[in-house]
């Protein structure tokens, strides 16, 4: 697992063994001195293209630093992917995964590293038999929200349950959730679990799915909870509604 400030840590060992200050380290690379400061604290990583340089500096492999030093027994691909990044060649990134590689839990490790952009272009190019939704979830809040869409599609086979529907919903567009919402409700459909994804959908998709409850199911604080997110006209139909049922 990559962690930031085990690499921090990893550099900055790195940097005293050669006597540099921060400033001598940031002139090497052509960053600021404030940059390297927040890589050794474990604030921010290196630009993916730093990685290739910081390692010949250094006189290490890229596996090297983003292990933070650790020896690992077998490379987990990070080195392949760097390199192939920093030279700008998404579509042999995603050969890679299709040709079983390394496997998608690689890209989704080295997400937060990765411009949007550069993922959308190694996104679009990727078999649909390797997009598992919960590495798909992982990739959510790098990915632009049209390449998002577009992987949610193709991943639609069934597996995607309620947690990956409510872990997916701030970042996809409301049509896309509104369909994911059908697609995962069944009869045993909690009502509850309409609360955290509320405020990302439709409100007439919302609206229909409240209208269609058995009205026992819907408990004041449940509907406490989604009323700022229906229409004024149809809460109030809705509570007389209420008012009706349980007044009979």
């Amino acid at each position: 697992m990559i962690d930031s400030r085990k690499i921090g840590a990893y550099i900055s060992n790195l940097r005293k063994e050669r006597d540099w200050t921060q400033m001598e380290l940031a002139e090497y690379l052509n960053v600021t001195h404030q940059a390297v400061s927040k890589w050794e604290r474990g604030e921010s990583l290196p630009d993916i293209a730093t990685f290739p340089r910081l390692a010949e500096l250094f006189g290490v492999t890229v596996d090297d630093l983003l292990n933070g030093g650790e020896k690992v027994e077998q490379s987990n691909g990070f080195e392949e992917v760097v390199r192939e990044i920093a030279n700008d060649r998404p579509e042999q990134v995603a050969e890679m995964v299709n040709s079983g590689q390394f496997k998608m839990d690689v890209l989704a490790e080295m997400a937060p590293m990765l411009k949007a952009s550069m993922l959308h272009r190694i996104a679009e190019r990727l078999d649909r038999s390797h997009l598992i939704p919960e590495t798909i979830l992982r990739l959510a809040p790098f990915l632009p929200r049209e390449t998002l869409d577009m992987l949610v599609r193709q991943a639609e086979d069934g597996n995607l349950n309620w947690d990956i529907v409510i872990g997916l919903a701030p970042f996809i567009s409301r049509e896309t959730l509104s369909r994911l919402v059908r697609s995962v409700i069944d009869g045993e459909f909690d009502p509850k679990r309409l609360v955290p994804l509320a405020p990302f959908m439709d409100g007439e998709h919302l609206e229909d799915i409240v209208e269609h409850l058995p009205p026992e199911s819907l408990t004041p604080d449940l509907l406490a909870n989604l009323a700022p997110f229906l229409g004024k006209d149809f809460l109030s139909r809705y509570v007389v509604k209420l008012i009706n049922v349980h007044s009979t």
